[in-house]
């Protein structure tokens, strides 16, 4: 159930995302177009500075989300000198002979 919840989630920040990046869009061609001067560098100004916080607050909800709803085959675990981190494992097939010592 949680990959449901991981997916999900993901997505709907992924999507918010991108609906505010296109009223940035807005926002910055709105105040651009009040400039008398160089309205190419106003757009550029605000574009970026909304954009930006705006991605690295998606990719940092997008991490913690991650965290809190590890997928399938995912753990939280305590790594030394890195405290704690998400890892991917896979469980590897049986092997149905035994492995003999190789010198």
């Amino acid at each position: 159930m949680n990959s449901y919840r991981q997916s999900l989630y993901v997505s709907l920040i992924r999507i918010a995302a991108n609906v505010l990046m296109l009223g940035a869009v807005f926002l910055a061609m709105y105040q651009a177009s009040h400039t008398l001067g160089a309205s190419e560098l106003v757009f550029c100004a605000w574009f970026f500075g909304m954009a930006v916080p705006l991605w690295a607050g998606a990719f940092w909800i997008t991490k913690q989300v991650r965290r809190r709803y590890p997928a399938e085959f995912q753990s939280l675990v305590h790594l030394p000198r890195q405290g704690e981190c998400l890892v991917s494992w896979r469980v590897g097939e049986a092997s149905l002979l035994p492995t003999a010592a190789k010198r």
